[in-house]
C-alpha cells in the first residue's frame, strides 16, 4: 500500500515513453528525466495531445468536420493553453452518433459499452475500446487499487458483472496486475450472500457501489459485528459519498473508507482518493483535465467548475474537451500525501442535469440532502419529490430507515428545516414546510447502480 504510487507510476510512464520513442525525446529537447517536475508531466501531455488531435482529425468523421468547420488544424495547438481554442464535445453530440467518433475498424473493437448517463434522456452513448485500450484501463485500475491494497490482498468486487469485459472483470484484472486476489461478487446478491462471500474469502478490501454497500451495511449491522470481519478498507464508487455516510461506514466496519471517481466515457477508472481524503488524484498518463465555468465555458484556474476531459491515448473512441457536466473544485494546495507533480480536484457534488431550481432562485441537488439526512444513522435511502401548490414550492421526502420510532420523523424535519436553502425559503414564504414520510427497511430499493435524482412534478 503506497499513498503516492500513482505519481511513481505516472513518472515511469513518462520515462518509458522517452526510452521507446525518439520523437518524444526530441520533443523534450534534451531535458533530463532524473527528477521529474510538473513541467515534465505537462510536456508529456502536450506531446500526447498533439498526436491525439492529428489522429482524430484523420480518423474521426465527427472531429474532422468539427475542426474543418471551425478552421482548426491540429498543428495550431502549440501549448496546453491552446486547447481552450478548440470547441467542446458535448455528451449530446456523442450520443447522437457514436460511430462518428470511432477511430478504428469494428474488427479492432474488443469492448462496447452502451449506456445513458444519469440525468439524461434521448439516444444512448456507446464507447468503443480496443484491446490496447482495455490494457491501459486495467493498468490504471491496478494503480488506483495500490492506494489501499498490498500484493496478496483479497479484494471483493461489488460491481456489475456478467457480460464479457464487464466492470467487475476489468477491475479484477487490474487487481491481479498488482498481485491482488480478486473475488467477483457482482451486484445482484443479497446482503446475506455478500456476507457469506466475505466470511469465506476474507477480503481485506471491498470495492463497491456506494449505495449498495451502504444498504448492505444498514441491513446487516444489527445482525452481524461487521467490524470483526477483518475488512481494512471500503473503496467506493458510482454514487455520492457524503461525509456522514463515510463516518457511519468507518464506525460500523472499523475501517478506512476511500472514494473513487469514474466515468464510462473516460474508461471507467478516472480518479482515486489518497489517504488525505480531501479530493482525487486522476489518471494524468491517459487524461488531460480542464475546469471550465459551466455557463460560459471559460477555463477557470481556481474555485468551482465543470470537469472537462480529453483522452490522450484512447484508440477506439477518443474524446476531445468532453464536458462531463460534473461540478467540482480544483484543489490548488499541496497534498498532504506528498504527491508533488499531480493535479487534484475535489468531491463532485453536483451534476448539471440534476440541478433543480426552487423557491427564490435557489438550486437544490441530491448531494445537498445526502449531507443532511445521513447525519442520522437510521437513514438507509430516500426519494425527493418537488411539487407546487398555493404558489409555493413543496419538497416531499420519502425516507427509508432501519427502525421506526416516534421521534425520528421530527428529527428528520428539524434537520431539513435548518438546511440553508429550505430555511431561507421558509422565511420568505416561497416554500411550504417539507413533507416527511417514513418507510421501513426494505420497503423501497434503488436498483443496481441507479443514482439518486430529484423528481420534479412541477413540469
Amino acid at each position: 500500500m503506497e499513498t503516492i504510487f500513482l505519481e511513481k507510476w505516472l513518472h515511469s510512464k513518462i520515462r518509458e515513453e522517452a526510452t521507446a520513442n525518439q520523437e518524444f525525446r526530441q520533443f523534450l529537447g534534451g531535458r533530463t528525466l532524473k527528477t521529474l517536475t510538473r513541467a515534465h508531466v505537462e510536456n508529456y501531455q502536450l506531446f500526447k495531445l498533439r498526436k491525439m488531435l492529428s489522429c482524430v482529425h484523420e480518423r474521426s468523421s465527427f472531429y474532422r468536420e468539427l475542426f474543418d468547420r471551425n478552421s482548426i488544424k491540429p498543428g495550431q495547438i502549440q501549448s496546453l493553453q491552446d486547447l481552450g481554442n478548440l470547441p467542446f464535445t458535448d455528451p449530446a453530440d456523442f450520443a447522437k452518433n457514436p460511430n462518428h467518433f470511432l477511430c478504428v475498424s469494428h474488427g479492432e473493437v474488443a469492448r462496447v459499452t452502451t449506456f445513458t448517463t444519469s440525468g439524461t434522456t434521448g439516444p444512448q452513448k456507446r464507447v468503443f475500446c480496443t484491446k490496447a485500450d482495455l490494457e491501459r484501463i486495467t493498468d490504471f485500475m491496478g494503480v488506483g487499487m495500490r492506494t489501499v491494497t498490498h500484493s496478496g490482498d483479497v479484494v471483493q468486487i461489488m460491481l456489475p458483472s456478467g457480460s464479457v469485459n464487464n466492470q467487475a472483470e476489468l477491475l479484477a484484472r487490474g487487481v491481479e496486475k498488482i498481485g491482488g486476489l480478486p473475488v467477483i461478487a457482482g451486484l445482484n446478491k443479497s446482503a446475506d450472500e455478500q456476507l457469506e462471500l466475505i466470511r469465506r474469502h476474507k477480503p481485506v478490501v471491498i470495492f463497491a457501489v456506494t449505495p449498495a454497500i451502504y444498504r448492505m451495511t444498514q441491513e446487516l449491522l444489527r445482525r452481524c459485528p461487521l467490524h470483526e470481519l477483518g475488512v481494512r478498507t471500503l473503496f467506493l464508487s458510482s454514487g455520492y459519498l457524503s461525509e456522514p455516510m463515510r463516518e457511519h461506514l468507518k464506525n460500523v466496519w472499523q475501517c478506512d473508507v476511500h472514494d473513487h471517481y469514474g466515468l464510462t466515457e473516460m474508461g471507467l477508472g478516472v480518479a482515486v482518493e489518497c489517504h488525505a481524503h480531501n479530493g482525487y488524484h486522476f489518471n494524468e498518463a491517459d487524461l488531460l483535465l480542464e475546469m471550465v465555468n459551466p455557463k460560459t465555458g471559460q477555463v477557470v484556474t481556481e474555485g468551482e467548475g465543470e470537469l472537462v476531459f480529453t483522452t490522450l491515448t484512447r484508440q477506439g473512441t477518443p474524446l476531445i474537451r468532453y464536458r462531463t457536466h460534473d461540478i467540482a473544485r480544483l484543489v490548488t494546495q499541496p497534498c498532504p500525501c506528498g504527491a508533488a507533480t499531480l493535479l487534484k480536484f475535489g468531491k463532485v457534488t453536483k451534476r448539471v442535469e440534476l440541478l433543480v431550481a426552487v423557491g427564490d432562485d435557489d438550486v437544490i441537488y441530491p448531494s445537498l440532502f445526502d449531507d443532511v439526512l445521513y447525519k442520522l444513522p437510521e437513514v438507509v435511502d430516500y426519494n425527493l419529490i418537488v411539487s407546487r401548490a398555493d404558489a409555493r414550492d413543496k419538497l416531499d421526502f420519502v425516507v427509508e430507515v432501519t427502525e421506526m420510532n416516534g421521534s425520528l420523523r421530527e428529527r428528520i424535519f428539524d434537520l431539513l428545516a435548518e438546511e440553508p436553502v429550505i430555511k431561507a425559503n421558509l422565511r420568505t414564504g416561497t416554500m411550504s414546510k417539507p413533507g416527511v414520510t417514513i418507510m421501513g427497511l426494505g420497503e423501497f430499493s434503488r436498483t443496481g447502480r441507479a443514482k439518486k435524482k430529484i423528481r420534479d412534478n412541477r413540469k
